[in-house]
């Protein structure tokens, strides 16, 4: 008896040894710092047939804290608008800590990483945010990517991996490949609408998209509490959100394009020398945030093609805008003249067989009447109008506008020029309303619920064909537009 119990306690040292060889890949020492953690996960930015962005950031926990001092329910605002400076993110629900550390990718064409490729150590401290952005290239066309995120601590050994991630790269511009796409808009944190985040991240990654195009009010700095009065609190709302479950399991294998509208960079219905709404938190400092918590290249205006069948255009609204209380006329602009003049060219230059246009805000509408921030209203009526008419006049039949910021879903024909435009509504019914009501001389579909947009292009007896698709939350189709050549 004693000779088996020896036995059976030598075979449990013996497991409990290997367990600790096992652990210490992840695990430090008492005598070393512990490996920081991926508590936002990772997110794959701005895809190209051969480049792409990965954007991380290492925490000092492996979750979002869900529970603390000051909470705020995702579906009620107890407490203050506003907090104090000094307040610690350890301290509000959904704090997600930074923490210093190395940090390296590992990537290749296969999902178990044999033969892939490790890019050198970066370090990350809190100058911004403890996010490092990698900037891939000579990637393969329509090829999927596999890759982890490593880290340690700054002067630490000891090693800690991200999930596995996925991501596509774009097809060669000659090549007819199906692509589908899904938009949002509208994304704010106290409307979540299930456990871990929104009902559209599972219905989304449900259909496989090849990328998410996020429109813009992606957070809200300035009427969900606590307002972002300082850079502290802006990146925290972005902590919050993108710590969510569901957002992050949805961009472990889509990638993204991110687009910045009022909210997400300060306040509603901003321009950039717009009187300090939330000081002395600025709007530069938000342009400069944006950037930092989303992964993105040089240019925040940009064009994208996928293959023979899609281009897309992602046009910047907020940093080239004259103001809008200013008269309106040929000098009043939302998108500069240089980036105008960079639209139209790339726009009629390209040969895809279905060219989208994807803006943060209304082109066609119809809107409220009492708006001042858009194309589709008298504020900025000169450009809205002569862009429209441009399109006509150019005969380009292949071309459409989609649209996030409007509470709603519709889609509408402008009865002037015939511009069509697809509005993606917002990411939870909650949040939904604001509509000024269906208009029979614009509207072919309007529905004031929440929800995601789809485009999808593909062939269909022989012939290039795009999809337009309005989903509900749940991820059912309520309403198709398809056009073919």
């Amino acid at each position: 008896m004693r000779r088996l119990t020896f036995a059976v306690l030598c075979l449990a040292v013996l497991v409990c040894a290997c367990w600790a060889i096992v652990a210490g890949s992840a695990q430090s020492s008492p005598s070393e710092p512990s490996a920081p953690y991926f508590a936002m996960g990772c997110r794959v930015g701005e895809v190209t047939t051969s480049s792409a962005i990965v954007w991380t950031r290492l925490t000092a926990e492996p979750e979002a804290r869900r529970e603390a001092v000051f909470y705020y329910s995702p579906w009620h605002e107890p407490g203050p608008k506003k907090l104090p400076l000094y307040i610690s993110e350890r301290q509000l629900e959904g704090g997600c800590p930074g923490a210093p550390g190395r940090v390296r990718l590992i990537y290749g064409t296969r999902a178990d990483l044999s033969g892939a490729k490790t890019t050198k150590w970066y370090s990350v401290g809190p100058e911004h945010d403890f996010v490092h952005q990698f900037k891939l290239s000579g990637l393969a066309p329509d090829t999927t990517y596999y890759y982890v995120a490593e880290c340690t601590a700054p002067a630490g050994t000891a090693r800690r991996r991200s999930a596995l991630c996925s991501f596509r790269t774009a097809p060669p511009r000659e090549k007819m490949a199906e692509v589908r796409f899904t938009v949002i808009t509208g994304q704010m944190y106290p409307h979540q609408d299930t456990e871990g985040g929104f009902k559209i991240y599972r219905a989304m990654l449900a259909l496989a998209p090849n990328f998410l195009v996020a429109t813009g009010d992606t957070v809200y700095y300035d009427n969900r509490s606590p307002k972002a009065n300082s850079v502290k609190l802006a990146r925290y709302h972005w902590h919050r959100m993108y710590s969510l479950p569901l957002i992050v399991e949805f961009h472990r294998r889509v990638p993204g394009y991110w687009m910045k509208d009022d909210h997400d960079v300060y306040c509603n219905d901003c321009w950039p020398t717009i009187k300090p709404r939330l000081a002395p938190f600025t709007f530069a400092q938000g342009q400069r945030i944006f950037r930092e918590q989303v992964p993105m290249g040089e240019k925040t205006y940009r064009t994208f093609r996928w293959g023979k069948g899609l281009q897309i255009w992602l046009p910047e609204g907020r940093d080239f805008r004259s103001p809008n209380t200013a008269p309106d006329g040929p000098d009043k602009t939302i998108w500069g003249k240089e980036q105008l003049a960079w639209l139209k060219r790339t726009i009629l230059a390209s040969d895809a067989y279905f060219r989208v246009l994807i803006s943060a805000t209304p082109i066609v509408g119809p809107d409220r009447k009492t708006k001042a921030d858009n194309h589709a209203n008298k504020a900025f009526a000169y450009e809205g109008n002569a862009f429209r008419r441009w399109v006509n006049e150019n005969k380009l039949d292949n071309f459409f506008v989609v649209c996030g910021d409007r509470h709603w879903q519709y889609y509408s024909v402008d009865p002037e020029t015939g511009v069509q435009e697809f509005s993606c509504g917002p990411v939870s019914d909650v949040h939904a309303g604001g509509s000024p009501g269906e208009d029979p001389r614009y509207h072919r579909f309007h529905r004031v619920k929440g929800g995601f947009l789809s485009v999808t292009v593909f062939e269909e007896g022989g012939r290039p064909t795009i999809a337009f698709r309005f989903h509900d939350v749940e991820g059912n189709v309520v309403y198709e537009h398809k056009v073919s050549r």
